[in-house]
C-alpha cells in the first residue's frame, strides 16, 4: 500500500526541463545564485542561459516574479 501512495504523490506534481534565457549576460551568475538560494539546482549552460533541469513551472514562475522585482532591468525568457 505504501508504494501506491508514493507513486500518486510523484505524479501529482508536473515537472518540466526548463531553460531560462537572459537578454544580458551580466545577470546570468546572479540568477543562478538566486535560484540556488531558494532550493533549486541551476546550471549555467551558457553566457545567457541557466538550466533549471526538472522543475515545477509554477514554482519557478514564483521565483522569477521575485527576481524581476529585485532586478527589473534583467529580462528573462522561459523555455520549456
Amino acid at each position: 500500500m505504501r508504494g501506491r501512495e508514493d507513486s500518486r504523490s510523484t505524479t501529482a506534481t508536473r515537472t518540466l526541463h526548463m531553460q531560462l534565457v537572459l537578454h544580458d549576460s551580466a545577470y546570468t551568475d546572479r540568477l543562478a545564485a538566486f535560484l540556488q538560494s531558494v532550493g533549486q539546482r541551476p546550471v549555467v549552460a551558457g553566457p545567457q542561459s541557466v538550466d533549471v533541469g526538472e522543475a515545477e513551472p509554477a514554482e519557478v514562475e514564483v521565483y522569477l516574479r521575485v527576481w524581476r522585482v529585485l532586478y527589473p532591468d534583467a529580462t528573462v525568457s522561459v523555455h520549456a
